[in-house]
Parts: structure tokens; C-alpha cells; sequence
């Protein structure tokens, strides 16, 4: 063969093996494009009231891509995200029909979502279903070779089973914690792998539903829709026979001392590298197992206002100095204490300016969309004038905490609340379930303060006691609020009160021996229309943004020049489901623009209130309105009030005069009236007549009078009508802002009709 006719042969050879790999690329892209085609065509979201910008992000093949955990960073993993077989077991027959192995369910689900919520596919975020269960084909890639295999999961809410390829590869009780498993041992040598979960939630606290739930008890009042089985992600890592297990990282702000606490499989040379920007600031080393302490020269300390974050890398090593694992964490240098009865944070007095962050979402429930999803409440809670966020009755996916460390958002952790401590095995598993919680989130920078109980949910008693002791022990180094609101007991830290009142200045302290913060206060609703789940409620209700930021202001104020306080937290960052008294709406549309909420939360916008409240009353009543009082607690409520004042049981009532009344008018001098305590017992679906008297010195053309009253009230102001509300409600002083009111020079006659359905019964006016 010529060299010419050799030369055209190679290139031939070369063009059709070229075509063949073009065929077998495009062969290649038609089946990944069919796989992703079948695998959207199999999933869509559910029906839901709202959703967040975010849930176009939510990509089947791969939702929540990003890697889960940020404290233990491995550079191989494999996301078990994605679409599983999914079924229903109310009757419990999954164990006894071979579900565990080889069996095929008949639904599908997205995890990480759960099936109550829209992104899941399913949504019957309705529906009680305490028994579920989960199966998925995996294959482990070629490229982990002989390495052992680590099944992780971020949480699974509650009590669940694990078997890979039938076999039982792990058990784990707790909603709110991780867990893995070595499943080396019951993967086959090589093919298609099966994982199946089974998992039990009960939900009836009076029964044997007593784990930790939080707000889990169905949408309605203040509980939210359920959460049950997968809600954080599912992954797989590559490890050698040496690995690292955990890592817990401290650092110490007034020395510069970075303290590293690890766990490995098996003894092992410990190295450590920190680093800034990149760059190797300091490093050291010792044995696995043990503290390792490394000074880093001119630590820059960690605060919300500077959240400076170091690199710490953690390597193995066998005694032929082979590294078997690296992995890669964070630290922050800060410190978190107290002080001459105040909070301090790095040695110096911190005012928290904090806001309640339940973490629900209209789409996920307790699962975020997205991760930028997360970054922006974080970034939302900052823009607005906040330094903190109590992360309230739940334990957030990890994300949420990397983005608190890394933006600069304190944290006050409260632990999830059981509805009843009295069942077999609550407290045990209480203490089980805190302990996890605890000693997962220990390393977290931004966790400032550990808050075990809430109110006086599960009603722990001296149980309290035993969880502050725990507390301490497995972490002396913060703060603790046994139970934020009500119930704080003698071994607290802090002092914490709730008051969602609009008198918030009597909660200052003149000298205090413990830290006082008010833990919740605000919960104004204010609607924006088309962007709520369901028609819902608030502690007070704005009718307008004027007013909105006329309360926020009033109430913050206080706040501020209340003595001594070391914080506050108002009520809350996001709607969630019927309670409409976020500063975000459910789908996180800012209801101010953030500037304007950040002055006010930042006690650069303060509001001075001038006038005096009314002691000084004639009332009449009680008027019975004949409306049964058992309807009252009815949805129908709000129309029955409406009816209510629109009744006259004194055909004349704007013109009533404590000067003209007869001797059977009780005279009241209290600047509270309780109601209750005036007619001598309760009285309920009634009417009474409060008349007052009031001085001004000059003429006014618009005035403001603030009320607060429990439930309705019609008001005159000398025989004009000047507001009316019909709402059930309890009583929060100033909550009704009457403006553009003309009170005239000299003598001014009130009249106030209140109307109550059921419960207390009281009223506060405040005028010029």
C-alpha cells in the first residue's frame, strides 16, 4: 500500500471514528434526555394555597443539590436526593408483606420534602398518615473503588428504619438530628443497590405521640401543617477504614485558641490547618480522639456586625504518615456570656435585636425550596435590623445555620416542644432527642444562647431543672433561658418575658442579678392581599402600612428605653399558614421596605406617645345578647360580633354622660377595666357601656385616641361616632389607633361600647 493511499485510510479510519463517537455521544444525550424528561413528566408540584418564587428552581433529578453539611465537608458524594417510590401504611402491613426488600411501591415522592407538602408531588398536607415508607435504586460509582460507604441522613421525622438490599442497616429515634450508617457490609459487588426506609410518626400527644413536635399539630390557631418522615437531605460518601467522624471546633476570641474535639473510626495522627482566605494562618496536631488546641496569632473575632469565619482543614493519618481522610469545617472566634446582669458577647454588653423564625414554607413546610431560599431569610432577618433570630420550636437544616455563621446572624436555639412529658418514655426520649440536638449544633459559630423549653409547653416542672443541668454539662460555654416566657425557674440564666401587649415599658429592670430579655412581643398582622395561605389572625391587626409602622414603632420604642434589657425578639420573620403577622408575607414579599423596618428594629425611628389613660369610669351593663356562648369559639365568631354591635340595648348610647347617669352606674377608677371583676362574676356574649369624662386644655383639630379592648367596641366621641371594630380578640393596650379625632378645648365626654364573646372582658383608653 502507497504512502498516499495509507495516509487516506488513517484519516477514514479517524472521520469514522469520529462519526461513531458523534453517534455514541448523541445516543448518549437522546437517553439522558429521555431519563430527565421521564423523570419531570413524573413529578409535579401540588396544589397549593401559595408558593415561593423558589419552587421554579426545585428540579427533580436533583433538588437541593448542594452539599448538607458544612461543618464536615467531603469532596466525593453522591445526592440520594430526588424522585422515590413512596407508600401509605396506616395499617401497618408494610413489615409482614416483605416491604423491607425487593417490593415496589405505588407512589412517587421528591425527597427531601415531605408528603404533606407541595413540592413533595403528593401535598396532603391535610391528612394524618403516622406510617410511611420509601425505596430507591442507587447504583455506588466506579470511581469510590473498595472504599467503605457512609449512608447519611439530615433528618427524618421521627422514629425510622433503614435497610439497604434487605439487610438492617441502621435504626434512629429523633426528628431533629442527622444519622449515618457503614452500609459497606450490605452493598452487592456491583449493579443496581436498594435502599428502603420505614418510618413511624405518631400523632396524638395524649397518646403515644409525646416526641418533641413543635408546632406539628395540623394547620390551625397557632400549629402548622405536619412533617413527617425524610426533610433533609439523603447522601452517600466514599470513607476510608480510618475516617473522621465529627468535628466540633471553638475558638476563643481573648486568646486567639482554636479548640478541636474530633471522633475517627479508629485512632489515628490528627493534622490540622487553619485558614484565612486561603492562606495557612496557623496549624498543628496530635491524636484522634483527644483536644487539640492551636493558636492563631490576631484572631479576629466573630460578631454579627464582622462575622469573620477561619478555614479549618483535618486530615488523617496512619503511623506510615498515608493520609486516609480529609475533611474540610469552619470556625469563628466569639464568646458568649454574661456579665453584670447583661448579655455580652466577645467580653462586652450585646443589645439582641432578634426576631422569631419558625422556618415554614408554603411550598416545603419545614423544608426550604431551595438553598437560596435559606440565604435569603437570613439576609431577609439582616436587611431588616436584625442581629439574631431565635430559631423557635424547630432545629433548622444545617444550610441555614452556615449562612447565620457566614452572614452574621446570632442564634438563641430553642428545642422543639413536646405537648406532654407525662407518657412512658417522654422525658427519657426528651433527653435523648436534646442531647443530639445539642451536641450536633454545639459547633455552630452563631448559636449564642440554648433554649430547652418554650412557655410552658409539655409542662416540664422540675423536669425543667434536670434539662438546665444537662444544658450545662454538655455546654458550659453559653448562655441558657430554661423556658422562654412564664415559667423560668431558679437555676435560669436569663430571665425572659412575652408580652404582646402595647405596654412594654414595665419590663425594664433597675438592677437586674440576671439578664432580662423579652422573648416574643409584637405579632402584628397586616395582610397583603393574594399573598396569604388562608384567612388568618395576629395579636393586633394593622389595617394599613401607615399604621403597621405607627405600632412596630411604638412598640419597639419601648423597648429601647426600657432599663436594662439585653434583648428582645419580635414576633416574626415570615407569615406562617393562618398567623398573618410576619414582616414577610408567607411567600416572602416584605410587607415595609426593608430600610424602613431596619431603622425601626434599629431604634433609629422611636415613637413618643403623649396623653394619659382614662381611670375614671361609669359602666353599664351587663346587656345579655342572647347569642349562645358556645358559639363563640366557632369560625363563625367575627359575624357574631358584628351582629352584636350593631345592637343598642340603650337606644341613646352616643349621648350618655357620666354627669347624667343614674346612681345604678358602677363607677370604676382603674386605668384597666376588668369587666369580670366589675359585674361581681364572667359574663359572656354580653354588652356594656364604659362613659368617661376627660379634660383638654386647647382645641385639637386631629387628635389620636389609642384603645385597646376585648372583643368589640363602638366608640363616641360627644355624640359622633368615631370607630367601631367588631373582632375577637383579647385585650392589648393602645391596640386601636383612633386618628384625625377633634377633641375640643375644655370638657369631652367618651362612650364606649364593648362587646364580649367569651373568655376575659376588659378595656384601656389613652387619650390627649
Amino acid at each position: 500500500m502507497g504512502r498516499g493511499r495509507v495516509e487516506a485510510f488513517r484519516r477514514l479510519r479517524i472521520t469514522c471514528n469520529l462519526r461513531q463517537a458523534e453517534r455514541i455521544a448523541m445516543i448518549a444525550s437522546i437517553i439522558a434526555m429521555a431519563s430527565m424528561t421521564q423523570t419531570s413528566a413524573a413529578w409535579q408540584i401540588a396544589k397549593s394555597p401559595l408558593v415561593t418564587r423558589w419552587a421554579k428552581d426545585v428540579r427533580p433529578e436533583n433538588p437541593r443539590p448542594e452539599y448538607p453539611r458544612p461543618q464536615l465537608v467531603r469532596r466525593q458524594w453522591k445526592s440520594l436526593n430526588g424522585l422515590w417510590e413512596f407508600a401509605f401504611d396506616d395499617d401497618n402491613v408494610g413489615v409482614g408483606s416483605g416491604w423491607a426488600s425487593g417490593i415496589a411501591l405505588p407512589e412517587k415522592i421528591l425527597v427531601p420534602f415531605t408528603f404533606e407538602s407541595a413540592l413533595s408531588g403528593i401535598g396532603k398536607g391535610a391528612e394524618v398518615h403516622e406510617r410511611v415508607w420509601y425505596r430507591r435504586m442507587f447504583e455506588i460509582p466506579k470511581a469510590w473503588g473498595k472504599k467503605q460507604v457512609i449512608l447519611n441522613f439530615g433528618a427524618v421525622d421521627w422514629r425510622c428504619t433503614v435497610w439497604v438490599n434487605g439487610q438492617n442497616v441502621c435504626e434512629h429515634t429523633g426528628g431533629y438530628s442527622p444519622f449515618s450508617a457503614d452500609i459497606t457490609t450490605a452493598l452487592k459487588s456491583m449493579g443496581p443497590q436498594e435502599i428502603v426506609v420505614k418510618v413511624f410518626d405518631p400523632s396524638d400527644p395524649k397518646k403515644d405521640g409525646y416526641q418533641p413536635r413543635g408546632k406539628q399539630l395540623g394547620s390551625h390557631s397557632i400549629f402548622y401543617t405536619r412533617t413527617t418522615g425524610i426533610w433533609q437531605s439523603v447522601w452517600l460518601e466514599p470513607v476510608a477504614e480510618s475516617h473522621v467522624r465529627s468535628v466540633v471546633a471553638s475558638g476563643d476570641p481573648a486568646t486567639g485558641v482554636l479548640t478541636i474535639k474530633t471522633a475517627t473510626s479508629q485512632p489515628s495522627n490528627l493534622t490540622v490547618e487553619v485558614l484565612r482566605e486561603g492562606q495557612v494562618v496557623a496549624a498543628g496536631g496530635g491524636r484522634s480522639g483527644t483536644s487539640l488546641d492551636v493558636h492563631v496569632p490576631d484572631a479576629l473575632a466573630w460578631t454579627p456586625e464582622e462575622p469573620n469565619l477561619y478555614d479549618v482543614k483535618v486530615s488523617l493519618s496512619g503511623a506510615n504518615g498515608h493520609v486516609s481522610d480529609t475533611v474540610l469545617s469552619y470556625i469563628g472566634f466569639r464568646k458568649a456570656g454574661i456579665a453584670n446582669g447583661r448579655l455580652t458577647l466577645n467580653g462586652r454588653p450585646y443589645f439582641y435585636r432578634g426576631i422569631l423564625d419558625q422556618g415554614y414554607w408554603p411550598d416545603g413546610v419545614m423544608t426550604a425550596p431551595t438553598d437560596d431560599a435559606l440565604r435569603f431569610d437570613v439576609e431577609a432577618c439582616k436587611r431588616m435590623g436584625m442581629n439574631m433570630a431565635r430559631k423557635h420550636t424547630k432545629v433548622e437544616d444545617p444550610r441555614w445555620y452556615y449562612w447565620c455563621d457566614k452572614l452574621g446572624l446570632a442564634v438563641w436555639q430553642d428545642m422543639p416542644s413536646p405537648f406532654s412529658l407525662t407518657q412512658d418514655g417522654a422525658k427519657e426520649n426528651f433527653v435523648h432527642e436534646w442531647t443530639e440536638v445539642m451536641e450536633t449544633k454545639i459547633g455552630e459559630t452563631c448559636i449564642v444562647h440554648w433554649i430547652p423549653f418554650n412557655e410552658d409547653w409539655g409542662h416540664p416542672e422540675e423536669f425543667q431543672d434536670e434539662m438546665v443541668k444537662l444544658t450545662r454539662k454538655i455546654d458550659p460555654s453559653r448562655p441558657i433561658t430554661d423556658a422562654s416566657g412564664w415559667t423560668q425557674r431558679s437555676l435560669t440564666d436569663v430571665i425572659d418575658a412575652h408580652n404582646y401587649s402595647n405596654s412594654l415599658l414595665k419590663e425594664g429592670v433597675e438592677n437586674p442579678t440576671k439578664p432580662k430579655v423579652v422573648g416574643e412581643f409584637g405579632g402584628i398582622a397586616f395582610i397583603v392581599p393574594d399573598h396569604t395561605w388562608s384567612k388568618g389572625w395576629g395579636y393586633q391587626t394593622a389595617p394599613d402600612p401607615a399604621q403597621l409602622i405607627k405600632r412596630l414603632t411604638r412598640q419597639t420604642t419601648q423597648l429601647f428605653e426600657a432599663k436594662n434589657l439585653s434583648g428582645f425578639v419580635y414576633t416574626q420573620v415570615s407569615d406562617c399558614e393562618q398567623e398573618l403577622n410576619g414582616l414577610l408575607t408567607y411567600d416572602r414579599q416584605p410587607k415595609l421596605p426593608f430600610a424602613k423596618f431596619s431603622r425601626i428594629f434599629r431604634g433609629e425611628d422611636r415613637e413618643h406617645i403623649e396623653g394619659k389613660l382614662i381611670s375614671d369610669w361609669r359602666v353599664l351593663g351587663p346587656f345579655p345578647t342572647g347569642i349562645a356562648a358556645d358559639l363563640w369559639n366557632s369560625v363563625e365568631a367575627t359575624k357574631l360580633m358584628e351582629k352584636t354591635m350593631l345592637m343598642t340595648p340603650i337606644a341613646e348610647e352616643s349621648t350618655l354622660d357620666p354627669a347624667t347617669l343614674s346612681a345604678t352606674a358602677k363607677r370604676v377608677h382603674d386605668e384597666v377595666i376588668d369587666f369580670n371583676k366589675v359585674f361581681g362574676q364572667a359574663h359572656e356574649s354580653a354588652i356594656a357601656y364604659a362613659v368617661a369624662e376627660f379634660e383638654s386644655t386647647r382645641d385639637i383639630a386631629k387628635a389620636s385616641i389609642h384603645l385597646g379592648s376585648d372583643d368589640g367596641v363602638v366608640v363616641y366621641l360627644n355624640g359622633v361616632k368615631i370607630h367601631s371594630v367588631a373582632q375577637i380578640r383579647g385585650v392589648s393596650m393602645d391596640e386601636d389607633s383612633i386618628d384625625g379625632v377633634h377633641v375640643k378645648k375644655g370638657r369631652n365626654v367618651l362612650v364606649v361600647k364593648v362587646g364580649q364573646g367569651y373568655g376575659g372582658w376588659g378595656l384601656t383608653v389613652r387619650v390627649p
